[in-house]
């Protein structure tokens, strides 16, 4: 009989899982414009039946021109209608899907190890991982795709071993349903299916009369998200954040060309914009496994990291080497596990490296996943080797103390340093602005609002919680940008635009970050560090 395995552990881990993850959840960090057009969607789907376009149930949200995939919005929608249009409303749904994706984690690894303490350690790794916490912590559709992915896996390697169509059903169920969320998804998705149906191809084919079924279902099911990519400017969305967004490369083939007297077929063979590309791709692609990128500094984007820290704990840094060779000498999982796995470690960026914008922690999120596996190898492997020893248990204490302060350190950075570092990456003092305006805008004819900080407008419609049916008749967004975004100028009394003071009307309210204003302001709003985030001014 299989030994009966006490759950105490696991639950602890889950438990601090949900501290690290729910504390402060409805204030730090402060909400940003992309978690703020997924919460007002959601709110206008409940008021209206109709998004902030006025479009009726859509799959792809047109939102700022990125058309974000609605799977987020609908699993939003229950939680805005119960508890309020809110922060802590619109995170829920990521925070909840982020501990099932440890908990399936767990459960991934204990069925193809068998190996109670190696399980609880890859959960444990992937609790502390300062890269999964980061992008629990928020509205974040990476990472609730990321949970559907991951428990797709695991109904996978269920299937195998027992009540193949219904483990099988659910594995399809929940990778098509990663589509709807994240658009990244839907390139890892098809990759680590592709991988698992190869892998796994005699034990599919024994069973091909039941595999119809989910299959034709799945289809079914992907329909609608792949119609509607094609037919609601989700290719506007890969021109304006692709690869190709970036001109460099054709600015670099041109000139290398422009090096030659005479221009020849064999010198724009060589300088051929395709290769440069192909070249790019491979920086852009081979970045994700850099040690400044990994370990030390991580992503460049304020909004995806903390401050002076990596993907992950640089402690852990030694352990992912040690485990990636423990991976291919041990027999702890089986040779088609470890292809597995290694495959999911080479698919995970492969979507972030099609963007210009790479390496993206935010974008190549499911590397976590393997990393975290490897790491706890890793971790399980090094106590393996120095069981015999008599120092054994001052190596534990050494280690607990060493992790212990990476942990602590990331925490602190990420609750205390990180919003007085980048307050302008998480628009900070929104929520204090927008109620306070709305207080004073009855006594003035019309509201000027810097538009220094990102899309303002979505931040105003949700925190004065706007009606649903005036915005619909109201919204007009700009043309849009180089990289595919719009944004909303003006609405009711609001415009947002940058603040010349000579050009505003008198009777107006005017709110600035830096411009130059002739007139002390009727109220300053704090950044979080102190310096002023928003200055008021009354234009009488």
């Amino acid at each position: 009989m299989p030994t009966k395995i006490n759950k105490l552990p696991l639950l602890l881990i889950l438990f601090v899982a949900f501290l690290i993850r729910f504390i402060n959840l409805n204030s730090t960090p402060a909400l940003n414009p992309d978690e703020a057009a997924l919460g007002y969607n959601a709110y206008s789907l409940i008021q209206t039946g109709k998004d902030e376009h006025g479009i009726s149930w859509p799959l792809h949200f047109k939102s700022f021109g990125d058309f974000k995939p609605g799977g987020y919005v609908y699993l939003a929608l229950p939680f805005i209608k119960f508890f309020g249009l809110n922060t802590l409303s619109v995170r829920l749904p990521n925070l909840i899907l982020s501990l099932l994706t440890i908990l399936f984690l767990y459960k991934l690894i204990l069925l193809l190890s068998k190996n109670n303490n190696l399980s609880l350690l890859t959960a444990a790794v992937l609790t502390l991982s300062p890269w999964h916490i980061h992008f629990s912590r928020g509205a974040w559709e990476s990472s609730a795709a990321l949970s559907f992915i991951v428990i797709g896996t695991y109904f996978f390697f269920k299937s195998i071993k027992d009540k193949f169509l219904l483990n099988f059903s659910l594995f399809v169920s929940f990778y098509v349903l990663s589509l709807y969320i994240y658009h990244s998804a839907r390139l890892i998705a098809p990759l680590l299916a592709l991988t698992l149906v190869t892998l796994y191809f005699k034990n599919l084919i024994k069973n091909f009369p039941k595999i119809l079924i989910p299959i034709f279902f799945g289809a079914l099911l992907a329909l609608p998200v792949a119609f509607s990519f094609l037919n609601n400017g989700g290719t506007a969305r890969i021109g304006g954040v692709g690869l190709t967004a970036d001109q460099g490369p054709i600015w670099r083939a041109n000139e290398l060309i422009n090096h030659h007297h005479n221009v020849k077929l064999i010198n724009r063979i060589m300088h051929n914009k395709r290769v440069l590309y192909l070249i790019s791709w491979g920086q852009k692609y081979t970045s994700h496994f850099d040690l400044n990128f990994l370990a030390l500094n991580g992503d460049e984007v304020p909004r995806s990291k903390v401050p002076e820290m990596g993907q992950i704990n640089l402690i852990e840094l030694p352990f992912l080497i040690l485990g990636l060779i423990f991976l291919l000498k041990s027999t702890i999982y089986n040779q088609r596990s470890k292809i597995f796995l290694i495959a999911f470690l080479l698919i995970a960026p492969i979507a972030s490296s099609l963007t210009f914008q790479a390496p993206s922690a935010l974008r190549a999120l499911s590397m976590v996943i393997p990393l975290s596996i490897l790491i706890a190898l890793g971790i399980y492997s090094f106590f393996n080797l120095v069981h015999k020893l008599k120092i054994k248990n001052l190596i534990l204490i050494i280690f607990i103390l060493i992790y212990g302060y990476f942990v602590a350190y990331y925490l602190d950075s990420y609750f205390v340093h990180y919003s007085k570092r980048y307050p302008f990456a998480w628009q900070y003092g929104f929520d204090q602005l927008v109620p306070y305006l709305e207080q004073q805008k009855d006594q003035y004819k019309q509201i000027y609002v810097t538009n220094k900080y990102d899309q303002p407008y979505i931040l105003f419609l949700f925190y004065s919680k706007y009606s649903p049916q005036k915005i619909q008749s109201e919204i007009k967004l700009t043309p849009p940008d180089n990289f595919g975004f719009s944004t909303v100028l003006n609405y009711d009394k609001y415009n947002f635009q940058k603040i010349d003071w000579n050009q505003i009307p008198s009777n107006s309210l005017v709110v600035t970050s830096d411009e130059i204003v002739p007139i002390e302001p009727i109220k300053i709003i704090n950044f979080p560090n102190g310096q002023p985030g928003f200055k008021i001014y009354s234009k009488l």
